[in-house]
């Protein structure tokens, strides 16, 4: 990176931290680094670029400083786990401006690319937590571990709220420690106990790629739909109900890509479909991208 753009990108972090992203213009962050409106196009496209980027330079940066641990500095899995979160969380306190901006006045855009980044740093932390677990616990977790996941992830968190937004003084290597001691017991006591977050229901979670790109609306009903008939054809049922379903899955297909689909219809064929217990995962994927889009 260049020291203008590390200039540009700190001062926008700066000003969107204090006075929110659409209160800032693109000619104040020139003026704070003391640069033309024409000096920053010509690094940046759009202020939306330089806040995408913005997001991925630094979500990238605090993963990073923890995945560099040398494993051969631990006893153990649990004691490199406490360290790699320790670390991470020092990262996200330095970069106190950054984590403001995120969660205090990033407003809901009408870019549909910065909610899926905002999607896919969360899903790539639960991701991390997730195999940063298994690690430490191996077996022990496995059965439960989005469940883990969510309740190890919720408490760090309040925790860096304490740190971030008020101020508190917190060693986050005991913290981490404290943290772990207590999923230590947890664990050994759900032996007996039916996780709630199973694979099925993370099946997105679990199928996710770090390096995926951004896939517009449409792409993603498309591919989902490809799937699901994917699915249907590879099932077995009786034919006369898989030609039926994959018939659905073709109306389902051909209504979406109207210009002006029915929504009762795209309705109805999703109920049908429900009838196929396998399939309500990607039923459930392809309802989410739908309400967001055409209901």
């Amino acid at each position: 990176m260049t020291r203008k753009k590390e200039e540009i990108m700190q001062s926008a972090t700066h000003l969107f931290s204090e006075k929110g992203y659409f209160a800032t213009s693109v000619q104040e962050i020139a003026d704070d680094c003391k640069i033309s409106k024409g000096s920053l196009y010509n690094v940046f496209n759009s202020k939306e670029e330089l806040l995408i980027q913005l997001i991925e330079y630094n979500q990238n940066k605090v993963l990073q400083k923890a995945v560099n641990i040398s494993p051969e500095s631990f006893s153990s899995p649990k004691e490199k786990l406490i360290k790699k979160i320790a670390v991470q969380f020092d990262g996200i306190r330095d970069n106190r401006a950054f984590i403001t901006m995120l969660l205090r006045v990033l407003p809901p855009h009408d870019n549909p690319r910065i909610p899926w980044l905002m999607k896919k740093i969360r899903v790539t932390m639960m991701n991390w937590y997730k195999d940063r677990l298994m690690e430490a616990y191996g077996s022990l977790a496995e059965p439960y571990i989005w469940d883990l996941v969510i309740m190890f992830q919720g408490a760090l968190r309040e925790y860096a709220n304490l740190a971030i937004h008020e101020n508190k003084e917190i060693d986050f290597q005991v913290v981490a420690r404290f943290v772990i001691e207590r999923f230590d017991t947890m664990i050994r006591c759900t032996s007996d106990v039916e996780p709630f977050l199973t694979s099925q229901k993370m099946e997105e979670y679990e199928a996710f790629e770090p390096d995926q790109q951004y896939e517009s609306p449409q792409e993603q009903i498309q591919k989902l739909l490809e799937e699901l008939r994917g699915k249907v054809e590879r099932l077995s049922m009786p034919r006369e109900t898989q030609q039926e379903s994959i018939a659905a899955v073709q109306s389902l297909q051909e209504e979406i890509n109207k210009n002006e689909p029915r929504k009762f219809l795209i309705k109805a064929l999703l109920l049908y479909l429900t009838d196929i217990k396998e399939c309500h995962p990607l039923i459930d994927r392809i309802e989410t991208v739908l309400q967001a889009t055409y209901y």
